[in-house]
């Protein structure tokens, strides 16, 4: 038997972007997998606020939940600059409550998806080991979430392990308004693309890297955790957000200019990847796409996509 077969799983944001792709994969692995999302249906799932503590306690005590992968939350920037006030309290709240739960009713492992955001304005690569430097709401309820993970770990000895993802791209995101997915659209629809800024250099990784990140993560025996529950995941393939544009635009097979949008995002870090090492010695994880590929298959499902519900 497989690690994962007839294992019950929760995915909490089971609807979302990532969620569905992690739910798909562990199913295919044989785990019972249980979704918890504010748009979700089904005996399987519970459409519920990550909010609502005793809906989803009494969920996870009802379905015999032994391993838990948060990933529910306000996952971003503009949201956070928007609407500050609820991004804290679902990102900060929500989590506290998963990890309150996972406590009192005894789970194997919890796995609370962050980003490399919360590592702010540091020293690249980042380390795990580095403290936190955000700003915006975003990144700082994430990095809220995280130090509330990290403390249920030392406090409780709680499994809890904390992954740090760049930025996650690929087939079946259908938030238009982060780069990939708007770039992309705009292309298909034979218009320019618009750019922020341009000159600030990122990391991006393909999903299914993202997914059998977190895989892994789950099947990580408790013994080889350490104190520090943070794992990074990217690629090395750090790139300007104008040569991401350009890039995708190449592969698209057209041509076009880029409209520079006059206004910029605020308090944008100049330069952000991660270190992996630590992922490829405990975990023995590395990502098999590389840029290209991923947004060949990317670009491959949007375009299908849009021909078959259209274009909005």
């Amino acid at each position: 038997m497989s690690f994962w077969e007839n294992k019950n799983v929760l995915v909490t944001g089971s609807t979302g972007f990532v969620g569905r792709h992690l739910s798909k994969k562990l199913t295919s692995l044989g785990a019972n997998v249980f979704g918890v999302a504010r748009n979700t249906v089904g005996s399987n799932s519970l459409k519920t606020d990550i909010l609502d503590f005793k809906k989803i306690n009494d969920f996870i005590k009802k379905k015999k939940i032994k391993i838990c992968f948060h990933l529910a939350g306000e996952a971003l920037v503009e949201a956070g600059q928007s609407d500050p006030h609820n991004t804290f309290k679902t990102n900060v709240d929500g989590t506290l409550n998963i990890l309150e739960i996972s406590r009192l009713n005894n789970l194997e492992k919890i796995i609370v998806g962050s980003t490399a955001r919360v590592y702010g304005d540091n020293k690249v690569p980042f380390l795990e080991s580095y403290t936190s430097k955000p700003s915006r709401p975003y990144e700082s309820s994430k990095a809220c979430a995280d130090l509330i993970a990290q403390s249920y770990a030392d406090t409780f000895s709680l499994p809890v392990l904390i992954p740090r993802f760049v930025n996650i791209y690929g087939p079946g995101d259908l938030n238009f308004n982060r780069l990939i997915p708007k770039t992309i659209r705009s292309v298909l629809e034979k218009e320019a693309p618009h750019m922020w800024g341009g000159s600030a250099r990122r990391d991006y990784i393909y999903i299914d890297d993202a997914v059998d990140a977190y895989i892994k993560l789950g099947e990580l025996p408790e013994k080889l955790m350490d104190s520090n529950r943070i794992y990074n995941f990217g690629t090395g393939e750090v790139i300007s957000v104008r040569q991401l544009i350009e890039k995708i635009i190449k592969l698209s097979g057209n041509k076009f200019p880029i409209e520079k949008v006059e206004k910029e995002r605020p308090d944008e870090i100049s330069l952000q990847y991660v270190s992996t090492q630590k992922a490829s010695k405990l975990l023995s994880w590395k990502p098999k796409n590389t840029l290209t590929s991923g947004l060949e298959n990317t670009l491959y499902w949007y375009k299908n996509y849009f021909r078959t519900v259209g274009i909005k």
